[in-house]
């Protein structure tokens, strides 16, 4: 045995006199948000503004700060934290009946100034990642929500797309249109399809209407099988769904008449896509139609009155 390299390593108590600091927080994200393009993929551009309504119920008006790429943040101090902290003993005290009535939800607006129509507005409630009213010193309240097209957005060249104006019939018998309306188009499986049937069609374009009841769908690859040769047009089933009262539409106040989609905690999801109808939105009967590919089509007025 040698005892001097047997002898035992004495390792002193950890204190602040035996410690070097290597990073500290100079703040905590309360939530991030990267705003990008339905059709490609890509950050968002142009001027693209997101505001906080409110945390659960209580209200606080507060403008996220802009970064590069689309990115949308809000830090975690002031106001927001309190209302957060204050949330979360609420939420401690009364575990909410459903995500949407997480009282530390953020309640939040994307929107473009003056009501610019390259995207659709969008309005969106997300559950942070929180202990105590404290998030986390991590990235995990980061999410990615998507921007549908608006009237005036971009296409890829040679695009099939498909435009219209969505309007109600209302108890004087006008066709007003409506506000804030969702599409979705269905491929039928069969050459001579049964009855529409949403359930049993696959998915292959959605679209965000607008404050003006008018929306822009562009069909994306997946829309035909494969095969030698394209056909020279595509059958389909357009699929609208509207919130089950005309919305009060305010000229002022455009975004007032936005309607909440709840998206929860989760960090990615068909409700941050776009691809689910907000909550309370009434699917109405499938309309058949045939789109000539490569091209636009304007639909009729009269096809898109409810």
């Amino acid at each position: 045995m040698n005892p001097v390299m047997d002898a035992p390593v004495l390792v002193p108590p950890l204190s602040e006199s035996g410690t070097q600091e290597v990073s500290r927080f100079g703040h905590r994200l309360a939530l991030g948000v990267q705003w990008r393009e339905a059709l490609s993929g890509l950050p968002a551009t142009g001027t693209w503004l997101t505001d906080l309504e409110a945390i659960g119920p209580r209200p606080l008006a507060q403008r996220f700060a802009a970064h590069a790429q689309a990115r949308h943040a809000l830090l975690h101090r002031g106001p927001l934290a309190r209302l957060l902290a204050a949330g979360a003993h609420d939420k401690v005290m009364l575990p909410p009946a459903t995500v949407a009535a997480d009282p530390t939800n953020f309640v939040m607006r994307g929107h473009s100034p003056g009501l610019a129509r390259r995207y659709v507005p969008r309005r969106l409630s997300i559950t942070p990642v929180q202990t105590d009213g404290v998030p986390p010193g991590t990235l995990e309240n980061i999410r990615t929500a998507w921007l549908w097209p608006g009237a005036d957005g971009a296409v890829p060249a040679n695009a099939t797309v498909v435009r219209g104006c969505i309007r109600r019939i209302d108890a004087l018998g006008v066709a007003r249109p409506v506000a804030w309306a969702r599409v979705t188009l269905t491929r039928p499986a069969l050459a001579l399809p049964p009855p529409p049937d949403f359930n049993n069609e696959p998915e292959i374009a959605w679209a965000h209407g607008d404050d003006r009841g008018e929306f822009l769908a562009v069909l994306g690859p997946g829309m035909l099988s494969g095969g030698a040769a394209l056909p020279a047009s595509v059958a389909l089933t357009l699929w609208v769904h509207l919130s089950p009262v005309l919305p009060a539409f305010d000229p002022l106040a455009p975004l007032a008449s936005l309607p909440l989609e709840v998206a929860g905690p989760a960090a990615s999801s068909r409700v941050l896509e776009g691809k689910e109808a907000p909550a309370g939105h009434l699917r109405q009967a499938g309309i058949r139609i045939t789109l000539p590919l490569g091209s636009t089509t304007v639909l009729a007025d009269a096809l898109l009155q409810f």
